[in-house]
């Protein structure tokens, strides 16, 4: 059965194409170590722990400015099917858009707020 999903197109972006081919072709099951490796999956956790390790992580993005994590996150995503300059000037135009965001964050910090991960849960 022929992939259809996207995936013979974002996995090379993620792994590179030998690896991609290798699961494409193969269709074998990584175990998470590997994956974990070739980065696959962020963070292995400890069995039945993944639900309370995700609703942390959640937890803690959702601590951070909206306005400029989701701003970094689309510069990220598109930007990288771009040439580098034109990602890097994609990203300064998105990032002047959230700025304001940004300052009052970094003074938030400043203060005290969020240093050394806490509250952050990521």
């Amino acid at each position: 059965m022929p992939l259809i999903d996207g995936g013979t197109q974002r996995l090379p972006r993620i792994v590179g194409l030998g690896r991609a081919l290798d699961m494409i072709l193969s269709g074998r099951i990584l175990e998470a170590e590997e994956a974990h490796a070739w980065g696959l999956v962020n963070e292995i956790v400890p069995p039945g722990t993944h639900l309370e390790r995700a609703v942390e992580y959640a937890e803690g993005l959702a601590g951070f400015p909206q306005v400029t994590m989701l701003s970094d996150r689309r510069a990220a995503i598109e930007g990288s099917t771009m040439e580098l300059a034109a990602g890097m000037a994609h990203e300064q135009r998105l990032g002047r858009e959230s700025i304001q965001a940004g300052i009052e964050g970094a003074g938030r910090f400043a203060s005290g707020e969020g240093r050394g991960g806490a509250g952050a849960g990521v």
